[in-house]
């Protein structure tokens, strides 16, 4: 059975905004990847979306709509296993897609190399597909999808070979991903990463999101200091977040939601990792 690596990237935070795919063959690195822009239906691009990936709706002006690229994109995907370096996105934009479109939706099993990679480097301080390929030495050109699919391909690649496995489908059924299993410990040699310093600037009553990874600290690390320091940390984007703290390749449904609360309100803010560690008056070095 042949196994496939693919990514989409969306215009909005909708899951049927899909305004690129990519589609790259694992264990054939030499393959040409399958790589389409697609025209939303409505085209409306949020701006960070396109600070995400640079694809503007005047790039997909004259692409086909997600049911015209279909037929051809199907003929590749039929009988297939597909890779997805975070499955249940690319699942579920190829889902909303279809369903949008008025297709019907094959029954196509995904593999997940978020998980194949969180069990085959327990210590890697993020399984991003960034972190994982920076890791590996897979050259990456970040969210443009037929690179991103062709690093996720590696990746999958990359493991199956590391357990003994012919496929990734093996990979994943030896590592037990899919199945219910503890998690196993880390290892003694491992040592965690040490915590942020005490802050030294407040921050009060002063709400933070944090998205995309941190350099510098874990995220518990970061909403340890903020607390120390008088703030709030919210898991979500809400009324009263003050502050989205912007990490290494930042989910788009945050972004999104901060944009839409600095239109209706206008005083949501966005910083990078060195300007919020500024702020508390934190070096972490």
């Amino acid at each position: 059975m042949i196994e496939l690596a693919i990514d989409f990237e969306t215009a909005n935070a909708r899951r049927d905004s899909a305004c690129a795919v990519g589609v790259a063959e694992v264990f054939r690195p030499e393959a040409p990847i399958f790589r389409r822009l697609i025209r939303p239906e409505p085209a409306e691009f949020s701006p960070f979306c396109v600070a995400v990936h640079g694809i503007r709706a005047t790039d997909v002006a004259h692409a086909p709509t997600f049911a015209g690229i279909w037929p051809d994109l199907s003929r590749r995907l039929e009988g297939a296993v597909l890779l997805a370096h975070n499955a249940s996105f690319d699942s579920g934009v190829l889902t909303a897609c279809l369903t949008a479109a008025g297709l019907p939706v094959p029954g196509i099993r995904f593999i997940c190399t978020v998980e194949l990679a969180r069990a085959a480097f327990p210590d890697l301080r993020s399984h991003k597909l960034n972190i994982v390929a920076h890791h590996l030495g897979i050259p990456l050109d970040h969210h443009e999808a037929g690179s991103d699919a062709a690093a996720c391909a590696a990746i999958g690649q990359h493991v199956a070979m590391m357990v003994g496995a012919g496929s990734v489908a093996e990979a994943a059924e030896k590592l037990g991903i899919g199945q219910e299993r503890p998690r196993a410990a880390r290892p003694p040699s491992a040592s965690p990463r040490p915590g942020l310093p005490t802050p030294t600037r407040r921050v009060d009553g002063q709400g933070f999101v944090v998205t995309g990874t941190l350099a510098a600290c874990s995220r518990t690390d970061a909403a340890r200091a903020i607390k120390m320091a008088g703030g709030r940390f919210q898991t979500y984007v809400t009324q009263d977040t003050d502050w989205l703290i912007v990490g290494l390749s930042p989910g788009q449904t945050k972004l999104t939601a901060a944009h839409a609360r600095q239109q209706r309100y206008g005083r949501l803010r966005m910083a990078t990792e060195a300007e919020f560690l500024a702020m508390l008056g934190i070096n972490p070095a």
